[in-house]
């Protein structure tokens, strides 16, 4: 028998958005991403394009979409650009993005671990779009 999470998740968000509003919700989610990020690790990874590769491994083993790395020399900053976030009906702030704050607890504990990480960085979404792509970055402030 096949289970139909959709409804459930569809409930659970809207409590959770009704209990906590935005911000509570977005701290909740950005630390279930730091869980999964954690029962997920990457192996280490010393290039940019290396990193991308195992980043899309594991994202295909979660179903989670696929992500895009580019260094911003001027922002001094890792750009990460995410499509295929998992939607969770028209539930977020635009629609579609509710799960967008895991991403950035993801991304934060796969950033921290990689060899020479400065455990001052960190990752914050600049744009969520409709359909499920994020565009984050990592880096200062």
């Amino acid at each position: 028998m096949t289970v139909n999470w959709r409804p459930f998740l569809r409930a659970l968000a809207d409590e959770v958005d009704d209990a906590g509003g935005a911000e509570g919700r977005d701290a909740l989610l950005r630390e279930v991403g730091r869980r999964l990020a954690r029962s997920h690790p990457l192996p280490a990874a010393s290039r940019v394009d290396v990193l991308e590769l195992e980043i899309n491994d594991a994202l295909a083993a979660l179903g989670w979409g696929r992500a895009s790395l580019a260094v911003s020399e001027a922002d001094r900053a890792l750009m990460i650009d995410h499509v295929g976030l998992p939607g969770v009906g028209g539930a977020g702030d635009p629609p579609g993005t509710w799960l967008s704050a895991v991403l950035e607890g993801v991304y934060e504990v796969w950033m921290a671990a990689l060899p020479g990480a400065d455990p001052s960085l960190g990752v914050r979404r600049v744009r969520a779009t409709a359909g499920g792509s994020v565009l984050l970055r990592y880096g200062r402030g």
